[in-house]
Parts: C-alpha cells; sequence; structure tokens
C-alpha cells in the first residue's frame, strides 16, 4: 500500500483534446508551486492510474519538485465510451484501444500541454511506458515546433516482435484489414485480436502491421528496420526497462545498446531494473527512484 505524503495536494482535471474529446487527468502537486512538471502516457489498453508506480510518482516527484499529471488518453481501456464537445454541447463516441492509431496521439498531447501551460507551468517533461514511447517519438518527429524539454522512456516495446510472438498469421489479416477499410468499414472489429487478447478494428489493426507503421519504432529484434522517428529525437532522454519483459524480444542489454546507437540525441541514458516485469510490479519504488536520480542530474 501506498500512502500519500503531506505536502502532496492531488485534483482532478477534465482537459480536451485538440479535437474536442474529454481526457480525465489527476494532478499531483506540491504545496509549494513549481514551474515543472512530467505528463504521463500510459500505454495500450491502460489507463491513467492502473500501474502502481503511477501513484508512486505522484507521491514522489512533487517532492523534488516537479508536478506530475496522469491523464487517459483517448486509447484507454479496450473499447470505451467517451465525450466529445458538440455544437450542441457534448456526444458520445467510442474509442479505446480498439480504434486507436498513433498518429492521433498528436491531438491528446498537444491538448494536454495547452492545459498545463494554462496552470502556469513552462519546463515540460513528457514520461511514456509500453506505447506512450512510441507515441512521444511520433509527437517529437512531427512537431519540431514542440517545447518539450526532456523525455522519459519506460518499457520500450518492440511492436513487431508483439506481433510475430502472439498473433498468428497477422500479415494475412493485415490484407484483410487493407481491404475493409476500402471498403468503408475501417470501425468495424476484426475476426482476429491483439495481444493481451485485445479486440481490434480493421483501421487499427493495418495501422499496427503495414510497414510504414509509426508503431515500428523500437525494432530490436529486426534492427536493420529503421526506428521510426528516433532520428529526430534530441533531448535529454532516459529510458528505463525491466529485465525481464514480454515486449522487448531480446536481452535488455542489447536493446538499450541498440536504442543508444539508434536514437538522434547525444544525452542518452539508460538504466535496467533487474527481477522487474513489464509494468515494475513491486520494483515501482526502484523505478521511480532511478527517475528521480536522472532528473537531479
Amino acid at each position: 500500500m501506498f500512502r500519500k505524503p503531506s505536502g502532496v495536494n492531488i485534483s482532478i482535471h477534465k482537459i480536451y483534446s485538440e479535437d474536442a474529446l474529454e481526457l480525465d487527468a489527476l494532478l499531483f502537486e506540491a504545496e509549494k508551486s513549481s514551474a515543472k512538471i512530467i505528463i504521463h502516457l500510459h500505454g495500450k489498453e491502460g489507463h491513467f492510474i492502473q500501474n502502481h508506480f503511477v501513484t508512486v510518482m505522484g507521491y514522489t516527484y512533487p517532492l523534488h519538485g516537479y508536478s506530475f499529471l496522469t491523464f487517459n488518453n483517448r486509447g484507454h481501456d479496450y473499447i470505451s465510451d467517451m465525450l466529445k464537445k458538440a455544437s450542441h454541447g457534448f456526444e458520445w463516441v467510442t474509442r479505446g484501444s480498439a480504434y486507436e492509431i498513433i498518429e492521433e496521439a498528436i491531438y491528446d498531447i498537444n491538448g494536454v500541454i495547452d492545459y498545463v501551460k494554462n496552470l502556469g507551468y513552462k519546463e515540460i517533461i513528457l514520461q511514456g511506458h509500453s506505447l506512450g514511447p512510441h507515441k512521444i517519438c511520433y509527437y517529437l518527429g512531427n512537431n519540431p515546433k514542440h517545447e518539450i524539454k526532456k523525455i522519459i522512456l519506460i518499457t520500450t516495446a518492440d511492436i513487431l516482435y508483439q506481433l510475430n510472438s502472439s498473433v498468428k498469421n497477422w500479415k494475412e489479416y493485415s490484407g484483410v484489414a487493407k481491404e475493409m477499410i476500402s471498403e468503408g468499414k475501417g470501425d468495424r472489429l476484426m475476426p482476429i485480436k491483439l495481444w493481451s487478447n485485445a479486440p481490434v478494428s480493421a483501421r487499427t489493426f493495418w495501422h499496427y502491421t503495414n510497414s510504414q507503421s509509426n508503431a515500428w519504432v523500437f525494432n530490436f529484434t529486426n534492427p536493420s528496420l529503421e526506428f521510426k522517428n528516433l532520428d529526430k529525437v534530441t533531448l535529454p532522454t532516459l529510458a528505463v526497462v525491466p529485465e525481464t519483459d514480454v515486449a522487448t524480444g531480446v536481452p535488455q542489454e542489447k536493446a538499450m545498446k541498440l536504442l543508444k546507437q539508434k536514437i538522434a540525441s547525444k544525452d542518452f541514458t539508460s538504466v535496467i531494473i533487474q527481477n522487474a516485469v513489464h509494468n515494475f510490479a513491486s520494483k515501482e519504488k526502484e523505478l521511480v527512484n532511478e527517475i528521480v536520480s536522472w532528473l537531479n542530474k
């Protein structure tokens, strides 16, 4: 059990993406105001407070001078109903990981950044877990006027490895998805699921499986392939990964060596948390301590 320390305040916020989706968020702040904030992007079919390490971060970062905001992006949970602003007020739309593509993450991230800037924050750090790092790389690579100062990549998953190891006949079904999209059926669910037994629409399946996908970033099991958008990431970067991860496909020492070679940043640090798994269960404090140590440097 993680107990909230004194001196940390928690508030609920409703933030809107650039295309008007309502994003639920929690903001952790120290009683003494700060101009620095870390924004957390959760992973595929997760949500903003799912992993226990998020709570530890919320209770820890503010004590070291960094506010912490964690929010539900449009890909939260398997399938979810979300509110969207409309001319008549609000309407319900169906989103969730089954309908998510990385290119649309830029709408969520920009909406959240605008929100925290209006709260007075000036130094913004992006942090992502699992699918979150892919979104951060896309955001930085396709938004050259961004105002981000640093990034934290937690558990850099190899999407192509996930497909090869967990989705039987995915290449064949990729063709099916493409055909469904051409027939105007892109929002229909596929007759196959992704890893984690996740339902997926044709549009999202094609997004993950086509060879130009912006989800193919950390190609540790196929290092001859492009590490998409990493050649544009020049910010100070910390990668923290678990020693035992179902989503990497190679030993983490090899993965982090490849990541250092592929990333454009000249200020890159990697840390492997021993005996940790994908969500850092029971290793939350070790994870957060490594991040705080890097921030303090």
